[in-house]
């Protein structure tokens, strides 16, 4: 990390105790000492530490059992805090969170031109002082800035590699966003930082979990043995190009019958759209209003998408698929007809051992997930 700041703090032990009041908080310190091998010394001095730095604070007492009263810790939200940068392909989500991993702020943005990638990041850019600017903060009190987009990316290089929906390739976004700030940036794709979220925020004993993201096209975040996989380009997960149907349409990767060329968001408008020309949400409302064609699109869409999570449940058998991504908002017409595909074609076996589920945290499942990055990755701590 080249940044110079409050974050550059590497003791191991520190982080440690940190990360447990973050996690655990309030609690005394000898309730840290029971639950860790450090000594009741150890605790307190580097409590002491962490109290000096001002990211612990103490809070109210708790009920003597013999001796003097237990003063409860937690960590101070205010010492940090982090963006997440979620570029879509209509808009990007740029949310500020605290050290205590709780949205702060919340701005959507438009992508008006999206074959102009100069012009996007400019615009996230002058969002991302707007809000410094609003909240008042200095940069230092940044740990770091991650971004999720919809493509294939090259994680060590910081180079989103090809994202076919935004029509971007070869961007060097982790360069533009360090030249500006000057701060540690993570790129991931949204996908996986949405499976992280979903992992960290709401299944956290769910140890082989696979999210399904699906918006215009779909996506795939694998998390296997409690860790992500990424395989060995970096870019496990690219279930949207299974193909299940030969004779199927042209899909932008050059197959024919790919998963997400038969069960996306944009074969949904690509069908309705046939006859009428409307926007998706058009499309949704018009589900609601108890139009027949659209509904019978939604549950061809449907059992699309349980052809595909059969699939993954044959191939991966995790104990848990969360479908999240736009297409949440019609999942009361698409579910039945997921889960008839599922019974009929995943092999008993595996399906018996899974269960799925829409996301919990909806459209932020992503947001949530980098925050878990920066805050696992890039908060390092010393004496």
């Amino acid at each position: 990390m080249e940044v110079k700041n409050s974050f550059l703090i590497r003791d191991l032990n520190l982080a440690n105790i940190y990360k447990l009041i973050h996690k655990l908080g309030p609690i005394s310190r000898k309730d840290l000492a029971d639950k860790t091998d450090y000594s009741s010394a150890t605790i307190s001095n580097h409590v002491k530490t962490l109290i000096k730095q001002d990211f612990v604070l103490e809070t109210k007492k708790g009920t003597s059992t013999g001796g003097r009263r237990p003063v409860y810790l937690k960590t101070n939200p205010e010492k940090g805090y982090m963006f997440s940068i979620d570029i879509e392909v209509n808009q990007v989500k740029i949310v500020l969170f605290n050290l205590d991993l709780k949205i702060v702020m919340k701005n959507i943005i438009p992508i008006t031109n999206k074959s102009n990638s100069e012009e996007v990041i400019d615009n996230i850019f002058k969002e991302i002082d707007s809000i410094i600017a609003e909240r008042d903060l200095n940069v230092q009190e940044i740990l770091g800035i991650g971004i999720a987009v919809p493509g294939l990316i090259d994680k060590e290089e910081g180079v989103l590699k090809f994202a076919p929906n935004l029509t971007w390739s070869d961007l060097k976004i982790c360069e533009l966003f360090k030249n500006k700030y000057n701060l540690p940036i993570i790129l991931e794709n949204e996908a996986n930082a949405a499976a992280i979220g979903e992992k960290d925020f709401v299944y956290p004993d769910s140890n082989n979990l696979v999210y399904v993201s699906i918006n215009e096209g779909i996506g795939c975040g694998v998390i296997f043995n409690n860790e992500l996989y990424k395989g060995a380009s970096g870019n496990a997960g690219e279930f949207g190009h299974i193909i299940i149907d030969r004779s199927g349409p042209k899909c932008h990767c050059g197959n024919n019958g790919c998963w997400e060329s038969l069960a996306s968001e944009n074969y949904i408008v690509e069908q309705v759209s046939e006859n009428n020309n409307l926007t998706k949400k058009e499309i949704y409302h018009q589900a609601q209003a108890g139009n027949e064609e659209v509904i019978n699109v939604l549950n061809r869409t449907g059992q699309n998408i349980g052809v595909g999570i059969s699939n993954i449940i044959n191939s991966l058998s995790p104990e848990l698929v969360i479908i999240g991504g736009g297409i949440t908002a019609i999942k009361d017409y698409i579910f039945s007809d997921i889960m008839m595909m599922v019974e009929e074609e995943a092999l008993e076996v595996s399906y018996d051992k899974s269960e799925i589920k829409f996301s919990e945290l909806e459209n932020l499942a992503t947001v949530y997930g980098l925050a878990s990055l920066i805050f696992n990755e890039k908060l390092v701590f010393s004496k």
